[in-house]
């Protein structure tokens, strides 16, 4: 059995940035959960006030994915590894480098589609056939419930370095993730036309 490494962090940034929405954006929930009567597929939301979240994971899952498919050397999927966590359980990582936090509306975001969709209502309902190509018919429709495009959330994600740690490496390499991601999609039904993303005010701070 191996021994653990003695960790000591050497300095840890706080990037603060907010996600405008630029297309529909769908990341499932559970309709058991949040009991929305007649959407096939709602959003995740805060059960507390019923707005909807994008949830830190999914930056996290989203971002590492992608930047999996386009790092292809040994030392650049080393690097990820250390800033997101190894996939195996077992091999030997003293500390994740890259933390990430829910992303919530932002206090605008919030008062704008209370405005627009009415008191207590985020979201919005989209109709979706599917085509069965052998008898050439749409079947019945399936209501799914999105973020609207405009829609502003705010959150941040946590850099850790240790000791051995080159300065801005894990800064550097979530930068390129991102520029990734906004070039792909976030969410559910990406292909479809939903869940266009764009970072904005992006702000780094030394804790």
């Amino acid at each position: 059995m191996k021994e653990s490494k003695d960790v000591r962090i050497k300095k840890r940034v706080k990037v603060n940035f907010k996600i405008e929405v630029k297309t529909g954006l769908h990341i499932g929930g559970s309709k058991g959960i949040y009991g929305i009567g007649g959407v096939d597929s709602p959003v995740i939301k805060n059960p507390l006030n019923n707005e909807p979240i994008i949830p830190g994971s999914s930056i996290k899952g989203k971002v590492r994915m992608l930047l999996e498919v386009m790092k292809t050397s040994q030392e650049e999927i080393n690097r990820i590894n250390e800033a997101f966590g190894p996939k195996n359980a077992k091999e030997n990582n003293p500390m994740t480098r890259v933390i990430f936090r829910d992303l919530m509306l932002t206090k605008e975001s919030r008062e704008m589609l209370q405005d627009t969709l009415g008191e207590g209502f985020f979201t919005e309902i989209k109709a979706e056939n599917t085509i069965n190509r052998a008898q050439g018919k749409a079947t019945a429709p399936r209501f799914i419930e999105r973020v609207p495009a405009g829609t502003i959330f705010e959150g941040e994600y946590i850099v850790q370095y240790l000791e051995e740690d080159k300065d801005d490496v894990y800064e550097n390499l979530i930068d390129e993730g991102l520029k990734f991601l906004e070039n792909n999609y976030l969410g559910g039904s990406g292909s479809r036309g939903y869940g266009k993303i764009k970072f904005t005010e992006i702000n780094k701070v030394v804790l």
